[in-house]
């Protein structure tokens, strides 16, 4: 069986559907956005670190002949004086002369010649750290450019047109706002992108199909995603309640699906004249206590006797759903401790053909209490005067009761939510429920959305009343 489960897991895993991989986007929306903004606060402080502000001073002479000719022949004696200039203005005497001039042992800065395009006009640029320096340097390459034009060329002179300036902004504009800006919209592009990635490669069962692509186990169809708040009014209140199949909001679709299902599992179950099944899932939060109504409702409407069965006992939830009325004397957990006969713990509900079994208070032995003879004798009388007996449990991934009562059944029914749980825990549930020698009927997959029939199809998200399963040690045993 572990040979097989392992061909199975890895058929199909990287199931693409669209709405699972919008909704784990949005699911972390909030992460998005916190590394969007780290990329942007990052890029701010390290911009600002690394910024170095650059000021230039510019000056411009103008070349002509010693003779005072300014004509246009001149502009190739200044392409020709501009090449000698920035040699001698990097040479070792301007460098000294500069040394000396500032008192310092080097200079940093860049001093630049170039000609202005069709004239004969030179720029003599200097770019530097900060605004006086490259005042300074300039200045004192202006007092010397007699002596550099000496020896610039023999025919040629510089004459200053345009007297330098102290700057008194960077040449370098720091833009750290605009730049934290396009920093968190590309944080936030890689953020959505990181969690689309691993949404597609998530191994969670995302379509109906994925059961048996990556389970070992037969599907049994799906259960739409069914809203609970349909009015404004009710998502304001945001009161817990479960949708049934016989609530006269219940959508046509989520009806269906029901049908759909139980008349699978009476096939399933009626090929060997099998009438006892138990729904469970793996964990909490999966709507098992909800599909386990809704079929029971489902098979009392077509005329078939139900008793639906609390087996949770450490958190039941049916008298919530059912609105049942439970008095201690017809609590499930009280017919186990003692001798009280089955039919002081069949409840009536207020729907025809279902009576149901369970209670309201709390067990922390329920382990120990299931294992008592009772409970098979209960099964084995409910059998007699039911076509169906529906067996809710906790959830296989958190206690053993699940086990106990699939083995008094005639099979289980695993319940899976869309893209939650690993495929790989959920093919471990089903090993341990074969290795225990009980009947796997199938799986159903519930909550599906998806953007085609998300206008439609609404179903339960489920109540999520195992929260309180971490405080199971806390309970106080009755």
């Amino acid at each position: 069986m572990e040979n097989n489960r392992n061909e199975v897991s890895y058929i199909g895993e990287n199931e693409f559907e669209l709405f699972t991989l919008v909704y784990d986007i949005l699911k972390n929306v909030i992460f998005i956005i916190l590394g969007a903004l780290t990329a942007a606060m990052l890029t701010y402080v390290a911009v600002n670190v690394k910024y170095v502000p650059q000021y230039t001073s510019s000056a411009t002479f103008v070349v002509g002949s010693k003779e005072g000719n300014y004509s246009y022949q001149n502009i190739n004696s200044a392409y020709q004086t501009a090449q000698i200039f920035q040699r001698i203005l990097k040479s070792h005497a301007m460098e000294n002369i500069l040394c000396e001039e500032l008192n310092v042992e080097q200079i940093d800065a860049q001093i630049d010649a170039t000609v202005v395009d069709g004239m004969n006009m030179l720029m003599l640029n200097v770019t530097a750290g900060n605004p006086k320096e490259a005042y300074d340097i300039i200045q004192i390459v202006i007092d010397n450019y007699a002596d550099i034009s000496f020896y610039a060329a023999s025919d040629s002179v510089l004459n200053l047109l345009v007297e330098p300036r102290i700057p008194f902004s960077p040449d370098n504009y720091l833009d750290a706002e605009g730049m934290a800006k396009k920093a968190f919209v590309l944080g936030g592009l890689l953020c959505t992108l990181l969690f689309g990635i691993l949404s597609y490669f998530k191994t969670t069962i995302k379509q109906e199909k994925g059961i048996e692509q990556k389970l070992d186990a037969r599907s049994l169809g799906s259960i739409g995603y069914e809203r609970k708040y349909k009015t404004l009014r009710e998502i304001i209140q945001h009161k817990k309640k479960t949708i049934l199949v016989d609530s006269v909001i219940a959508s046509f679709s989520f009806v269906e699906n029901y049908r759909k299902l139980a008349s699978k599992l009476e096939y399933r179950l009626g090929k060997e004249e099998k009438k006892v099944f138990v729904v469970t899932s793996v964990a909490e939060n999966e709507g098992k206590s909800t599909v386990a109504a809704n079929l029971a409702i489902t098979y009392a409407e077509q005329g078939k006797k139900v008793i639906l069965i609390d087996g949770d006992l450490r958190r039941p939830s049916q008298f919530l759903i059912m609105g049942a009325n439970v008095e201690e004397s017809n609590e499930l957990g009280e017919y186990l401790k003692g001798d009280k006969p089955l039919g002081d713990i069949l409840m009536k509900v207020d729907r025809k053909n279902l009576l149901l079994i369970g209670g309201r208070n709390c067990y922390s032995s329920s382990t120990e209490m299931l294992q008592a003879e009772r409970l098979k004798k209960m099964i084995e009388a409910c059998k007699k005067t039911a076509d169906y007996v529906i067996i809710d449990t906790p959830p296989v991934g958190l206690l053993a009761d699940a086990h106990l009562l699939g083995r008094l059944a005639d099979g289980v029914l695993l319940v899976v939510k869309q893209n939650y749980i690993p495929a790989e825990d959920i093919n471990e549930a089903i090993d341990d429920f074969r290795d225990n020698q009980v009947n796997v009927l199938g799986v159903v997959l519930n909550g599906v959305q998806t953007f085609a029939n998300i206008a439609g199809i609404a179903t339960n998200r489920t109540y999520g009343y195992y929260g309180y399963y971490g405080k199971y040690g806390k309970d106080k045993g009755r």
